[in-house]
């Protein structure tokens, strides 16, 4: 059955007060809606986001198997459980975990996006922390939180509201402690014990 003008309307009103984004995004690829919860989340507006195609939000190395999963949803099947990562408006990382599946006669995506950043990399945080030669301080441990996403130094001090000079000094503190010379060290390293990647590690 196909879905009238004023069941979307109803629909859209209900999916505006969910804490989790939902999107409805077209056979080719466009956002058709963008709930409220998306400001939230990706820190755009919905107006912002619709008419965009949605790949063109998620991380760059994420595309190539969020299109085959896109693939496999507008099959029929209802998928439960798919893991992305999606570029915010600020430049920082959404590890986003995905309910989906395809309407046939209206043609579109319905998805269900709920924000796992924290959770993501706190246990990523909390399984790396043993690798480190010499404990880590309370900020350190902030710092390396955010070195292991996309931002720069200069993003993380203003999430965290610190001094540019003062980041730099506890990035450095990390790389030390960690047995790196920079960030290419660290990810190699973070990689290598917690994707099951043989990265050769910059030391």
């Amino acid at each position: 059955m196909a879905i009238s003008n004023n069941n979307r309307e109803e629909i859209a009103n209900i999916a505006d007060i969910l804490p989790d984004v939902v999107f409805m995004v077209s056979a080719g690829g466009r956002i058709t809606y963008a709930s409220a919860a998306c400001e939230g989340v990706f820190g755009y507006r919905p107006e912002e986001m619709v008419d965009n195609f949605i790949i063109d939000f998620v991380v760059p190395t994420e595309r190539d198997r969020t299109l085959k999963e896109a693939s496999r949803v507008m099959t029929g099947g209802q998928r439960v459980g798919f893991e992305n990562r999606y570029l915010h408006k600020g430049g920082r990382e959404v590890h986003v975990m995905w309910s989906a599946r395809w309407l046939e006669t209206e043609r579109l995506r319905v998805g269900v996006a709920r924000d796992i950043t924290e959770l993501r990399l706190g246990q990523m945080l909390n399984r790396g922390l043993q690798l480190a030669s010499v404990p880590l301080a309370p900020y350190e441990r902030k710092v390396l939180q955010l070195l292991l996403t996309e931002a720069t130094e200069k993003q993380i001090a203003e999430r965290l509201g610190l001094a540019v000079s003062t980041t730099h000094s506890y990035v450095t503190s990390i790389f030390r402690k960690f047995g790196v010379r920079g960030r290419a060290g660290l990810m190699s390293l973070w990689l290598s014990q917690h994707a099951g990647v043989n990265l050769p590690v910059q030391r």
